[in-house]
């Protein structure tokens, strides 16, 4: 593997690999710390989304990769920091980077362009006495891929979005960069508010009427934000308040 030293992070770079997060999770059992340690990939055989979802990426065009953090500053309880964080540095650096304004994050864990799919966040957590000891999170991003097979739902890539290419390193760094600065956020109840406040701004259909399928039946929902242990808070036209889990819910285009 080629290794790179930037600011605070040691970046490793392989041309394949069964799955980052999995590398990743046995560096953790060999007893090894994973902290600033990212692992980037070309190509992920293995690669896996939320549940049993699989990660289709096209070899050397997207943006695959593992970051360890050392989360002992997040209660257990409050571990969808982490993918606030994790999720807010994404959408930070494409805004900046593209100049585009419809990047949203999608409850739980995917990244939205519009109505559709640019990425995919997967997060585990190792827990020691109550907090969060190391979490691994991994990205997926379609950065340079033009085509898609037609079995992945509503699929994008930011060459699809802006008409060009993009050097998948740089957008790593900037990823990196944003995300140390909302770690550092993390660390104070005042950085915590805002972290909330500018999640639920970039939430996907956050306010707005759609239509999902909770427990097997359609309903027409509104998004009003993120309650206890980021569970989505829903609104039924009647007013009444929902709370689900990512079991539960689904969203219909």
């Amino acid at each position: 593997m080629r290794q790179v030293i930037f600011q605070n992070f040691r970046l490793m770079f392989t041309e394949e690999i069964d799955s980052t997060n999995q590398w990743m999770q046995s560096r953790i059992k060999a007893g090894e710390s994973i902290s600033n340690l990212v692992l980037c990939a070309d190509y992920q055989t293995s690669g896996k989304g939320l549940g049993e979802n699989h990660w289709h990426s096209e070899k050397g065009k997207n943006l695959l990769f593992s970051l360890g953090l050392d989360a002992g500053f997040i209660a257990a309880s409050a571990q969808f920091l982490i993918t606030q964080i994790i999720a807010l540095a994404v959408v930070d650096e494409l805004s900046v980077l593209t100049q585009e304004k419809d990047f949203r994050i999608k409850w739980p864990n995917d990244i939205f362009y519009q109505e559709k799919k640019l990425g995919g966040v997967l997060i585990s957590n190792t827990i020691r006495n109550g907090q969060l000891d190391e979490s691994v999170i991994g990205v997926g991003l379609n950065v340079n891929q033009a085509n898609f097979p037609e079995w992945i739902p509503r699929p994008v890539s930011l060459r699809q979005i802006v008409d060009r290419e993009f050097d998948l390193q740089e957008i790593l760094k900037g990823i990196l960069k944003c995300f140390s600065h909302r770690v550092d956020q993390a660390k104070s109840m005042e950085g915590i508010g805002i972290i909330n406040n500018e999640y639920h701004q970039n939430l996907f259909r956050t306010g707005e009427w759609h239509l999902y399928e909770i427990n097997g039946e359609i309903a027409e929902l509104r998004i009003k934000g993120i309650g206890e242990f980021g569970m989505l808070v829903m609104e039924t036209r009647e007013g009444k308040t929902i709370h689900c889990d990512f079991k539960t819910i689904r969203f219909l285009f």
